[in-house]
C-alpha cells in the first residue's frame, strides 16, 4: 500500500488486520517504525505519532471509542499519525501487531512526500470570482474522526513564473463555507500567467491538511 502527503499535512491512518484474523482473535500490542527509504535512516521519532485510545466523549450512535465503545488499537484496527516528512523523499512504513493469541501479524506502507495539484480553474483577468476549496473527503473518515471539522485556513497564492507570493493582489477574501469547506475570492491576475493556490487548513482535531489549486489567467 502507498500513501502520499503534502509536507505540512498531519493526519491519522488507520490499518485493518480483521481479514487476517481468527475468530475472537484481537491486538493486544503494536508497534510502528518509519525507515527513510532515500537514507536508511530510522526517522520515527520525527514522522510518526501515536495518540490516546479514546478520541470524545461517549456518542448516542459510536459510544466512547470508535465502534460502539470499543476503545481504539483494539479489536482488529491499529491507528496512528503521520507529520512532517521532506518533499520527494520515500520512507517505509512497517506496522507489527501482536494477537492474544500470540500471532505477529505486519503490514509494510510506502510514504511518499509530494507537492501535486488537486485542481485547476480558468478565468480572465478582469473577472472576480470565488472558488471552492472542499476538505470533505479529507475530515470525513469514519474510521478515524467522523466529526472533524475545520478550526482555521490560510490561503497563499505563488506566481509561478517567478515564485512570487502575490497572495495580497490576487485573494479579496477567504472564509469558511460551512464546516468542511472554504471559499476563497480572487481577482485580477496577469493575462498568460499561472497562479499556485495553497489552501492550508487545521483541523478541531488538530490535524492539518492542504489543497493545492492552479488558477490559470486566459484573456479570451
Amino acid at each position: 500500500m502507498t500513501i502520499t502527503k503534502k509536507e505540512d499535512e498531519e493526519f491519522l491512518i488507520i490499518i485493518d488486520f480483521e481479514d487476517s484474523f481468527e475468530i475472537l482473535e484481537s491486538i493486544i500490542s503494536f508497534s510502528v517504525v518509519c525507515i527513510n527509504l532515500c537514507t536508511g535512516i530510522d526517522e520515527s521519532a520525527s514522522l510518526i505519532f501515536l495518540e490516546d485510545s479514546v478520541y470524545q466523549a461517549p456518542d448516542v450512535a459510536y459510544g466512547e471509542g470508535r465502534y460502539g465503545g470499543i476503545p481504539d488499537n483494539l479489536l482488529f484496527l491499529t491507528v496512528f499519525g503521520i507529520k512532517n516528512g521532506v518533499l520527494g523523499n520515500k520512507y517505509k512504513i512497517t506496522v507489527k501487531a501482536t494477537t492474544n493469541l500470540g500471532n505477529l501479524i505486519e503490514e509494510d506502507i510506502v510514504l511518499e512526500v509530494i507537492e501535486c495539484i488537486d485542481g485547476y480553474m480558468q478565468k480572465q483577468p478582469s473577472e472576480k470570482v470565488s472558488i471552492l476549496m472542499d476538505f470533505t473527503n479529507r475530515l470525513n473518515n469514519v474510521d478515524v474522526r467522523y466529526d472533524d471539522t475545520i478550526s482555521t485556513q490560510s490561503i497563499t497564492v505563488i506566481r509561478k513564473s517567478d515564485g512570487v507570493d502575490v497572495t495580497n493582489s490576487i485573494v479579496f477574501g477567504s472564509a469558511l463555507e460551512g464546516t468542511e469547506k472554504v471559499k476563497v475570492g480572487v481577482q485580477g491576475g496577469s493575462d498568460n500567467e499561472n497562479y499556485q493556490m495553497v489552501n492550508k487548513i487545521v483541523s478541531v482535531a488538530g490535524y492539518k491538511y492542504q489543497i493545492d489549486a492552479l488558477l490559470s489567467m486566459d484573456e479570451k
